[in-house]
């Protein structure tokens, strides 16, 4: 139970191994860290949970998740809390978890990135010439195209004729 809204909050669920093995590979993919992707998540997924996972998944085996909720979403999450009160604060935390895990990467990546990605699509679609930060350093350039990749279903766009994951794009200008 939060005692101040500024206090911090520890989470600490018991989720089915799959969960965790999906976040890792999303914190290296994207190369955040693992307190910012479970925050997102916390908040971004939370009008979405899965009631339906713990029946399909009981055969999974668990571990722990643990992860400081920030400071500007303990009010977020004690109304979250409220609006859930019925459930314990595991079952809360599986079910929006679990929503996010459901998802192909490329639909994750879509609720992660939804500002950067409606921004590059405006900027496709006015032919604008953008300056980035990517993996290779600075480059500038219009957006030919923005697509998932087949092999591994991450999104990217591609700029000067080469393809950069969006996740991983800093916009300058």
């Amino acid at each position: 139970m939060l005692k101040k809204e500024s206090e911090k909050v520890n989470i600490k669920a018991l989720v089915p191994i799959y969960i965790r093995e999906i976040l890792d590979e999303d914190i290296k993919h994207f190369r955040m860290a693992k307190y910012t992707l479970c925050n997102q998540i916390l908040i971004k997924f939370s009008r979405c949970s899965d009631n339906n996972f713990s029946k399909i998944t009981p055969f999974e085996k668990k571990e722990y998740l643990q992860f400081a909720v920030q400071k500007e979403n303990i009010t977020r999450y004690s109304e979250l809390r409220e609006l859930n009160k019925d459930k314990t604060e595991s079952e809360m935390i599986r079910e929006i978890f679990a929503s996010y895990t459901t998802m192909p990467p490329f639909l994750r990546e879509i609720n992660l990135f939804e500002e950067k990605i409606v921004f590059l699509m405006t900027a496709k679609k006015e032919y604008k010439k953008l300056k980035l930060h990517t993996d290779d350093g600075f480059i500038e350039g219009k957006i030919e195209d923005i697509r998932r990749n087949e092999e591994n279903n991450y999104l990217e766009v591609i700029i000067n004729s080469k393809s950069y994951y969006i996740s991983r794009l800093t916009i300058i200008s």
